[in-house]
């Protein structure tokens, strides 16, 4: 699972049971695409899961970076492999669908062994080990706790991403939607 992934001109169905080598019912396909928090995006589509995902093709549709995101995540999670190599897997993806995709990894402990290549520092607090690489070479090696006592690069980034998460803001948001007008909320 990557964040860069491939879109194949085929249904979504197809799209996510594409490589198997045996048969997968609805029920795994739809357990697989819950976990992926990629269920409520598929039963949304045109055709539901017999949707075909490219525009090119009459009554195709697209789906957006982080829809196609979401669907590779089921494509991987069907699979349930023993190995499981994940970079930057949540990069286009809303807050929801990445709280869905680190509940099903962490489910996985003690069962698979998952390899997370991220930037994204909250998503490895549970690891068995972080490493952290520094010009090709491994510069630190721990847990989460280990690595926060060495006060190197991790806990430093960690620290950092923590308090961009925790500060109070100091703009005024905008919300906007497909026809309503701008409207400025309330800074408190």
């Amino acid at each position: 699972m990557c964040q860069d992934y491939q879109h194949w001109p085929f249904t979504a169905r197809m799209n996510i049971h594409i490589g198997r080598t045996t048969a997968e019912g609805n029920g795994q396909i739809e357990t697989a695409a819950r976990d992926a928090g990629a269920h409520d995006m598929i039963t949304k589509l045109p055709q539901g899961d017999e949707t075909l995902l490219d525009r090119s093709f009459k009554d195709g549709h697209d789906l957006s970076g982080g829809q196609w995101q979401r669907l590779t995540t089921t494509r991987t999670f069907i699979r349930d492999a023993p190995l499981l190599i994940c970079d930057e897997p949540s990069a286009a993806l809303d807050a929801r669908a990445e709280h869905a995709i680190f509940v099903h990894l962490r489910a996985r402990a003690g069962t698979a062994t998952t390899v997370l290549i991220t930037h994204r520092l909250a998503n490895v607090r549970h690891a068995v080990a972080i490493y952290v690489l520094g010009k090709g070479h491994v510069i630190e090696e721990g847990t989460h706790d280990q690595s926060m006592e060495l006060k190197g690069r991790y806990a430093s980034l960690f620290k950092l991403q923590a308090a961009a998460t925790s500060a109070t803001p100091r703009y005024t948001t905008l919300l906007l939607s497909r026809g309503a007008q701008r409207t400025p909320c309330a800074a408190k």
